[in-house]
């Protein structure tokens, strides 16, 4: 099974699933209206914050059965039923929890419309039933993910997406507006989905009853889940808390001109995220010599394909945003999305120590770092907003997951393979400054074609695999 294969599969499944939101979103908010549009959208963020109650056993299974790759089929069917036994009791006491929590919460916290918060109310069993479709569907995605079965897994996950998306519009088109209909569609589509799942990972496993649930597995499954949820806790806060800052200090329009190029940086990350996916069950069934090897090889493909990529978002990204949303908008923030794109190439490259990390059993190193980082983000992000507006803010993120990137491969023994990073690093800081120094005029356009130029020159000298994919696609053509 090929890791550039599986990569495909991953970044196709995200740009898929993207897409499908794409074109939906509106005819939802064209069907239903801003207002309950919103109500919806607050409904789907309180049901995914219980997929906590998932207690990391998606990435715990995933990497379990990795490991027993070449094992008797009993023994990864008998990991695949303890976990699914687990997820399914966590998942059910999640929808009980949820049910108490978003009563109150929709009755007391969240100011709505009263006929929309009696359409949610009357809707909340629904809700908490999908709570254990998510933990359990988190298990069947282990499993496959596991089994490296990256084709099948990421065609359903587009497939559910589009009947959990699809399937409440057509609702709302036939029934009418009202989330006590759509709701239940939804549950009832995502509910659907899983059966095609859990077929797939009954082959993938495969699943042969030869193996049931074993207690001395409870311990290992719930301890490295538990490192994973930890880490699934702290990232969101180190993620959220530049927004929140700044709406406290700078205001929501501050917000907007930081979150729009914020999340337009965010999809750098698309790549480097399907390749870690792709990695983390090949390291897990490798020795750490062998893991350490496959990280070293892939940080050089990658960083030879994301250094292009982000040079030219950073002299990009200011046209763009001009053109997309208007010029006014651009000037405040294409300087942020700059700042941040620097850290999106930090941030990509320590993508492979920390899924090394995951891989080889040390999921608490992981988390430990992200506990570490919370309070000092805190407080350089508040003297950064404070003395340099949404520029400092920006500059809080990269030093912060500057930090972090350093910790992983330290952590992870990549550290000299990091260090092989300094010219593209500069390449990267050299575009920035164009943007920052050079002005408007004809110099930034000559030093930004230069650069553009330059990065993908050195990335074709430096990695044979993007020559040869480049190679192969111009002799395609011929």
């Amino acid at each position: 099974m090929s890791i550039r294969r599986n990569t495909f599969y991953n970044v196709a499944g995200s740009l898929s699933l993207a897409a499908v939101s794409l074109a939906i979103v509106p005819l939802f908010l064209h069907r239903i209206g801003d207002a309950r549009y919103g109500v919806l959208a607050i409904v789907l963020l309180l049901l995914g914050y219980f997929n906590f109650f998932d207690m990391g056993l998606a990435r715990a299974t995933a990497n379990r059965i990795a490991r027993l790759r070449d094992a008797a089929d009993a023994e990864r069917e008998t990991v695949f039923w303890t976990a699914l036994v687990l997820n399914t009791i966590f998942g059910m006491l999640g929808g009980v929890v949820l049910y108490g929590v978003s009563g109150y919460a929709f009755n007391a916290i969240f100011s709505i419309p009263d006929s929309m918060r009696q359409e949610v109310i009357s809707s909340l069993p629904w809700l908490a039933a999908a709570v254990p479709l998510a933990t359990v569907s988190g298990v069947l995605v282990g499993a496959l993910e596991g089994r490296e079965r990256f084709a099948v897994v990421n065609f359903l996950q587009v497939v559910g997406s589009i009947l959990f998306q699809s399937v409440p519009l057509v609702v709302a088109y036939v029934h009418g507006p009202q989330l006590s209909w759509i709701i239940p569609a939804a549950v009832l589509a995502r509910a659907v989905s899983v059966f095609p799942l859990a077929v797939a990972a009954a082959w993938a496993v495969p699943l042969r009853l030869s193996g049931g649930v074993r207690r001395s597995l409870v311990r290992p499954l719930l301890g490295y889940g538990g490192w994973v949820t930890v880490t699934s806790l702290a990232t969101p806060i180190l993620d959220t808390l530049d927004r929140m800052l700044i709406g406290g200090v700078l205001g929501a329009a501050a917000v907007a001109h930081y979150t729009v190029p914020a999340e337009f940086s965010s999809r750098f990350r698309i790549l480097p995220g399907a390749l870690a996916r792709s990695l983390f069950p090949r390291m897990s069934a490798q020795s750490p010599a062998q893991a350490s090897r496959q990280g070293s090889e892939s940080l050089a493909v990658l960083s030879a394909v994301m250094t292009p990529l982000v040079v030219l978002g950073i002299l990009a990204i200011g046209p763009f945003l001009g053109l997309w949303i208007g010029h006014d908008f651009a000037l405040k923030a294409a300087p942020v999305g700059q700042l941040i794109l620097i850290g999106i190439w930090i941030n990509s490259h320590a993508f492979l120590p920390y899924t090394q990390l995951q891989a080889q059993g040390r999921p608490d190193l992981v988390a430990k770092f992200h506990l570490l980082e919370i309070l000092p983000f805190v407080g350089i992000l508040w003297l950064g907003v404070s003395f340099l507006g949404l520029a400092g803010a920006a500059l809080a993120y990269t030093l912060r997951v500057a930090a972090d990137a350093a910790l992983l491969f330290w952590a992870s023994g990549m550290w000299r393979q990091a260090l092989s990073l300094w010219g593209p690093a500069g390449m990267v800081v050299a575009a920035w400054l164009v943007v920052a120094v050079a002005g408007s005029g004809s110099t930034r356009v000559v030093a930004g074609a230069t650069l553009i130029i330059g990065s993908v020159a050195w990335s074709m000298l430096t990695s044979r695999v993007v020559r040869n994919l480049a190679m192969s696609r111009i002799l395609s053509r011929k």
